[in-house]
Parts: C-alpha cells; structure tokens; sequence
C-alpha cells in the first residue's frame, strides 16, 4: 500500500517537470527522497540519472564566497528562497547542509534556552555572549537582542542591576566614603562607575528635595 503510494508515477512517462527537478536536485538530495517526490522507485531515478549524464555531475567545491553568505544571510533568517537567488546552482536542501556542515543555525529560529541565555548574558557581554551560544554570529544576535529591546550596559562589567531600596539606603548612610571606599567595601559586585553614578543621582535628588522645600 506505502509502496502504491510513493511510486505512483512509476510506469508513467517522465514530464519536464520530472527531468527539471531530476538534474537540479540529484546532486543533492538523497535518491530514496527524489524517488519519493517524483512518485517513481529509486532504480527509475537512478536509471533516469544515468541517462541524463547527472550521476556523472559532481557539486562544485563551496566557495569561502558562498560560505560567507551562509554564515551571513542564513543567520540572519533570509528566507531559503531568497538564498537560492545569491546562491545560484545551490539547492535549499543543499543549503541548509552546509549550513549545519558550518554550524551557523538560522536567524528565524531560536530556541527558547538561548533565548534566556541572551537576555540574561547580553547586558554585559554584548555580542560576545555568542561564546555562550555555539552557532550563533555577532550579526544574528544583534538583530535578536534588536528585536528584544536588550542593550550593553556602558558603566557595569555585570550588566544593568537596578539599584534596590536597600542599597540606596545602604548608599547614603555611607556618603562619608569615598566612590572607592564604597565600591570596595559595600558594593564590590558593581563597579566603580555604576557607583559614581548612583552617588550623583542620589546627590540630585537630595538637591532637588531641599530646592522644592526652601521658602
């Protein structure tokens, strides 16, 4: 009954179509698929291939060209057909081969687990968090963390951290220290310029108290 069903076309003529699909994708794709596409045995395609001279074709060499527009485009989710246009003479399926032979996954498609690792890591690594996501490029994930509304934090190796209303306390009990003093001793998990930082906003604020309550 499978065997009815994937042979269909078995004993019928073979279309162009049938021809065109043969030649463009036998370099390609397994025989059991094309057979399986085509409705014919593998021993037809295989015969057919004979005849057409495709099993005497060989796929050219993949160019560093061509493999730098995988890694490019492909990672940044360009759909397959739009690939095939800069890639002529590839197929998708041949394309999404070597994209996998290169390790680069598509842009389209991420996993909910790297996700997580971008939001979380993104923040203070920028585009090196790709040393946390194996087949992810610079480009890719910074149209995802675009995407996200993520950005680098500029004044913190440990990304942004929102101040709590224990730290602010904690910060201006021990004004009477220095950015340093403070760094060191209260806040060493931030660095000295998130605290500088902090220190200034909490110096405008008190500022802008003592303004608004002058006669």
């Amino acid at each position: 009954m499978v065997d009815s069903v994937c042979y269909r076309n078995n004993r019928a003529r073979w279309t162009v179509g049938d021809l065109t699909f043969l030649e463009n994708n036998y370099s390609s794709l397994p025989v059991e698929e094309i057979a399986v596409r085509l409705g014919r045995t593998p021993g037809a395609v295989r015969l057919m291939a004979d005849n057409l001279g495709c099993r005497k074709k060989k796929s050219a060499p993949w160019s560093e060209v061509e493999m730098d527009i995988i890694r490019e485009h492909y990672s940044r989710g360009t759909e397959a057909r739009f690939l095939t246009q800069l890639l002529p003479g590839r197929s998708i399926s041949a394309i999404f081969s070597m994209a996998e032979t290169l390790g680069v996954q598509s842009g389209r498609f991420w996993r909910e687990v790297e996700l997580d690792i971008l939001k979380a890591d993104y923040p203070r690594m920028g585009v090196s968090v790709t040393e946390h996501l194996p087949g992810r490029n610079a480009v890719s994930v910074r149209i995802m963390a675009k995407r996200l509304g993520l950005k680098k934090s500029r004044d913190s190796n440990v990304g942004f951290r929102p101040w709590s209303d224990e730290e602010w306390t904690l910060l201006e009990k021990n004004m009477h220290l220095s950015v340093a003093e403070q760094q060191a001793t209260l806040f060493s998990y931030r660095t000295k310029r998130a605290v500088e930082k902090a220190r200034e906003r909490l110096l405008k604020k008190k500022r802008d108290l003592a303004r608004d309550t002058t006669p």
